[in-house]
């Protein structure tokens, strides 16, 4: 070694040495990262800066990571966001009717955990048989399907598919509710079961995607009454007697041809949607709400453009077609640069992707992680809005006093991103790794720490599943969409903003941890946007707390 060379720990500080040493050996445990974070902190205040003095060790420490815990091969179905929510289902019950878990978005009042189950939620016609079938799903292998009512008040009940899964050494029973979906092949074989003409089923499929008969008699070009006799037809055949009964026979059909497997609750995303354009670049996407409604560009947060069952519904409700593609790197999304160009090159690509879709102009809706991407879409192409809106955004951090604004834990996770990106790798990878080994809760009980709202919504079963079914989309593909994801929330990406004006809304929960309100009103003075239009009783995750009004905003944008 020449004398000019130094070993690598020399000009490294003891309180920073340590941190190094920790950061190797956390490797066996990926959780204990966790508190690294204010050890850094402090080494950083001890030297004035630690500028790039570690950076060789933490590279290292990334790269082990990536042999020992390959995220092509580590399972995401058991990823929890909190210690306690191991049943992800709306419901669960033990065999003698007791509460286990409630989703209260579901039953909103009147079923409470450690109780047993209330009378009202069974059918008080079939109320013994339905609980015996109940009991006896506890120590059966088949899913059972069977309707409840979510509160006192509820007349027309919901369709449950309830099924045995393990907990604490005994088996309990899961309840789920059944989301009404259209799928081609269930659809086939319901036709042929039933033998349903091809008007039978075109007018099925319409009722089940939320459609009336008089919208299928216009559709038709027949009068609303000969639909409703061909309605009738169709319930005298299946011998029932309502539209609503129509609705449950077929989510109970499909239900029946798709039977869960324990430990395995249909946490794979495959996405249906790929674009290569003329230099074979590709962009994957999802699409949510009405197929027919008014297009809108969504640039999701770092989890992904998955919506949950009332999130999409409240799209549909509002006429709106969301086409989300996956960012740079995610999933088969392929990317050109990370960083701060990443934003820029991607909404270039954007426009031929809107002209493969047929779309001229869109209103442009990001969330989080995903505001630099849409800021940067409106700077380089205003021709193609009709406007931007920032739901629940990331906002940037342009001096020092901004941080004042946000919660202990997240101001160390941003100055951390900043004075130290090599640490912020690495501390990313070893999250991606404990989303494998089921200690993913720690890094997000870390960052929501304080935070009541986001931590709630975080640990609601569908948004679980979403998290479960994007880690299984995208990581085994790479680290490099959630790596970009950090390097552009941490930059300094004020300029995307500026000479927006009213082009760009600002929409924010009144209970907003990331951006909060005070906060939010400074950023707009400070890059000439309008003032932010807050919406109360939501959190940072605004589209899951308060979708019906996050989309009645962007509905009114096309005005």
């Amino acid at each position: 070694m020449s004398d000019h060379q130094s070993e690598p720990n020399q000009d490294v500080s003891e309180a920073l040495q340590a941190v190094v040493a920790k950061a190797y050996a956390a490797v066996a445990e990926p959780q204990s990262f966790v508190p690294l974070l204010n050890d850094l902190i402090e080494a950083d205040a001890q030297m004035g800066g630690i500028g790039e003095a570690a950076d060789m060790h933490f590279a290292n420490a990334e790269a082990i990571f990536d042999k020992v815990y390959p995220l092509d091969e580590a399972d995401y179905s058991s990823m929890l966001t909190h210690l306690e929510t191991s049943l992800e289902c709306d419901l669960a019950i033990d065999s003698k009717l007791r509460v286990i878990t409630v989703n209260e978005r579901v039953f909103e009042t009147g079923v409470e955990a450690e109780s047993f189950a209330p009378e009202w939620l069974f059918d008080p016609a079939r109320i013994k048989v339905e609980q015996a079938r109940l009991r006896k799903a506890a120590v059966g292998d088949d899913r059972i399907f069977l309707r409840l009512f979510t509160d006192p008040e509820d007349e027309a009940g919901r369709w449950f598919s309830a099924y045995r899964v393990p907990y604490s050494g005994v088996h309990i029973i899961a309840l789920q509710a059944v989301r009404l979906r259209w799928d081609e092949k269930s659809a086939e074989a319901f036709q042929r079961a039933f033998a349903l003409t091809e008007t039978e089923v075109a007018l099925t499929k319409h009722l089940v995607r939320g459609g009336s008969t008089r919208e299928f008699a216009e559709l038709r070009g027949r009068s609303v009454g000969t639909v409703r006799n061909q309605l009738k037809a169709l319930q005298r055949k299946l011998a029932i007697n309502s539209k609503e009964q129509l609705l449950l026979l077929y989510a109970g059909f499909i239900h029946s041809l798709d039977p869960p497997h324990e430990g395995d609750m249909e946490f794979e995303h495959e996405c249906n949607f790929l674009y290569a354009d003329p230099q074979g670049r590709l962009i994957a996407w999802e699409e949510h709400g009405d197929p027919k409604g008014k297009p809108v560009l969504f640039f999701h947060a770092l989890e992904g453009p998955l919506f949950t069952p009332q999130v999409s519904e409240a799209a549909r409700a509002a006429g709106l077609r969301i086409i989300a593609p996956w960012r740079p790197f995610y999933g088969e999304t392929t990317g050109e640069k990370q960083g701060p160009q990443s934003p820029l090159l991607f909404a270039d690509r954007l426009t031929d992707f809107l002209d493969h879709l047929g779309v001229d102009k869109c209103v442009a809706l990001g969330t989080q992680a995903g505001t630099p991407f849409l800021a940067a879409f409106a700077q380089k192409h205003p021709e193609r809005l009709h406007r931007a809106i920032a739901a629940g955004p990331f906002l940037p951090i342009v001096d020092s006093d901004d941080y004042r604004f946000l919660t202990t834990r997240q101001r160390t996770h941003f100055k951390i991103s900043r004075v130290a990106p090599a640490f912020a790798r690495v501390y990313m990878r070893a999250m991606l790794a404990s989303m494998g080994t089921g200690e993913f809760y720690k890094f997000v009980e870390d960052y929501y720490d304080s935070c009541s709202r986001e931590s709630a919504t975080v640990q609601r079963p569908e948004v679980v599943r979403n998290f479960r079914k994007a880690a299984n989309y995208v990581l085994p593909r790479g680290k490099m969409g959630p790596g970009d994801t950090m390097l552009n929330w941490s930059a300094q990406w004020g300029g995307l903003l500026e000479g927006l004006g009213d082009r760009l809304t600002l929409l924010l929960g009144d209970e907003d941890a990331n951006t909060p309100t005070e906060f939010a009103r400074l950023s707009a003075k400070r890059f000439g946007l309008s003032e932010p239009v807050i919406i109360e009783d939501a959190g940072s995750f605004l589209i899951e707390d308060q979708p019906e009004a996050v989309f009645e905003a962007v509905r009114s944008a096309f005005a």
